[in-house]
């Protein structure tokens, strides 16, 4: 098995006292090895990168407790927005999990096979 990752940032507001953060995004998917090719089965990288650009535009500069309200989430925490990130991108991409940093030292890593 083998793991490709992908990181964006994305800038918005989230909490209860409503509060901006730039947030780091990682993707990290898994598959086999196709011997042929040498590349991950499956995964093509620039489609993954165009889809997440996508749900990022729609998210940026946005109070993500009201887009994820909006999506049935009770909370705009960390693990709410890998959670959305998840069911955004695994009908079309083996994902393992997404880890969201709110700051450097702060993070949640959500496994897409507990969503």
């Amino acid at each position: 098995m083998a793991e490709i990752g992908i990181i964006e940032t994305l800038h918005a507001s989230h909490g209860s006292q409503s509060h901006e953060h730039d947030f780091k995004i990682e993707i990290v998917l898994e598959g086999k090895i196709d011997p042929q090719t040498e590349f991950v089965e499956g995964i093509d990288h620039y489609k993954v990168i165009a889809e997440l650009k996508r749900i990022l535009t729609k998210l940026e500069n946005q109070d993500l407790k009201e887009i994820l309200a909006h999506e049935g989430y009770s909370s705009s925490c960390n693990e709410s927005l890998a959670t959305y990130f998840i069911r955004s991108l695994r009908d079309q991409f083996p994902i393992k999990y997404v880890k969201v940093w709110e700051t450097d030292n702060r993070y949640a890593i959500v496994y897409a096979n507990e969503v």
